[in-house]
């Protein structure tokens, strides 16, 4: 039997799009590792992922497009694509690209959350979020098959848009070999300068869901037990909200304790990893949560939000706290910095947990829903 062609909107895989594009960069190094031919439509802006690096490592052939991902211009961007590659499948791993012309070739799109929905859904509806349950309802019709990373977004997807997924097409995320091999509190001189000596680390998108602003209140609660102590809060911001943590640290008077990093680069980003006390994740709604999954691999104590999809990926390996509670929040993470043998033991069942997610066992199931839309069996 030829080998599967497989054409992928890789797109994502920059900066703006965060968690999906990490997503992406990670998943395709494990199929460009299989029996398959790739063939990737890129962004040549990538950002902190090495996506030359990727395509340099064999097994891909690019081409690359500025076209924007959710655009009306990438409608014809991809049935091009698919004249010239002629695919058994094609692969889309944010479901906004899903083409609605795209012949008789089948289509996989992966839908990760439904964030905006469950913020309408608290807040009323916008006109933005009018637009992306449209776009949403049209890549799903569009669609061959659907993945999730969780069965908290399958149950998300029955609520608000009424599909029922199969339990084969709850694929999750892994987490790199990368984060297994940092070594927690290493060398002195891989400290990046102006992380505070002990502190709080949190790393996603600065956007109202990722609820950072309880970590700022519950480092206030903590400051007279703990002098000294830090919070480090990681992700971009996104120009759609506004700045709600700014005014909130001031007005604490943690300005001095709070440092904010838009990005960092792999390398960076693991040795802030190394050095953090413990690993805040305050999400008020998630798809997956791989950030968990990565503090959990390089060996930090995880408190996290009881948000349905992150006490799925974190198991009973995590302080579980209400997510809107910043007096517990200052309780659970007082407990972890405090309570001799707490930490050790978070450590040791997160790192059992994390082991339990791999880039390869997700790109093992993603093969084998792409290879079942193609009428291939493997």
């Amino acid at each position: 039997m030829t080998r599967l062609r497989i054409l992928v909107d890789g797109r994502v895989m920059q900066d703006r799009y965060h968690g999906i594009g990490r997503y992406t960069f990670e998943l395709l190094g494990e199929l460009a590792r299989r029996e398959v031919d790739l063939s990737v439509v890129c962004c040549p802006d990538s950002g902190r992922l090495d996506v030359a690096g990727l395509l340099a490592s064999g097994g891909i052939r690019a081409a690359t497009s500025r076209v924007p991902v959710a655009s009306v211009r990438s409608q014809w961007l991809l049935p091009g694509a698919v004249t010239r590659v002629r695919p058994d499948v094609i692969f889309i791993p944010y479901h906004l690209s899903t083409p609605v012309r795209h012949g008789r070739v089948p289509v996989v799109s992966v839908i990760h959350d439904c964030v905006f929905e469950r913020a309408a859904a608290a807040r009323g509806r916008s006109a933005f979020s009018v637009a992306y349950h449209a776009a949403t309802s049209l890549a799903a019709r569009s669609a061959s098959a659907l993945a999730v990373p969780s069965e908290a977004a399958r149950r998300d997807l029955r609520r608000f848009y009424g599909i029922e997924l199969p339990a084969q097409a709850v694929v999750p995320h892994g987490v790199g070999a990368q984060f297994f091999r940092v070594r927690p509190g290493s060398t002195p001189e891989s400290r990046p300068q102006g992380l505070p000596e002990r502190y709080i680390l949190h790393v996603g998108a600065q956007r109202p869901h990722k609820n950072q602003r309880v970590l700022v209140q519950a480092l206030a609660g903590l400051r007279h037990k703990h002098p000294g102590l830090g919070l480090v809060l990681v992700g971009q911001p996104d120009r759609r909200h506004p700045d709600e943590l700014t005014g909130l640290i001031r007005t604490l008077g943690l300005d001095g304790q709070v440092r904010r990093y838009d990005r960092l680069d792999d390398q960076a980003l693991l040795a802030v990893y190394a050095h953090a006390a413990v690993f805040g994740f305050p999400s008020l709604v998630e798809g997956f949560g791989l950030p968990v999954l990565e503090a959990m691999a390089a060996g930090l104590p995880v408190v996290a939000s009881d948000a349905e999809a992150v006490r799925e990926v974190t198991g009973r390996a995590a302080v579980i706290v209400p997510a809107r509670e910043p007096r517990a929040w200052t309780r659970a993470l007082d407990r972890v910095l405090s309570q001799p043998g707490l930490a050790p033991d978070l450590i040791s069942r997160g790192r059992v947990q994390a082991r339990r997610h791999s880039w390869a066992a997700s790109a093992e199931r993603t093969l084998a829903m792409l290879a079942t839309a193609a009428g291939r069996t493997r």
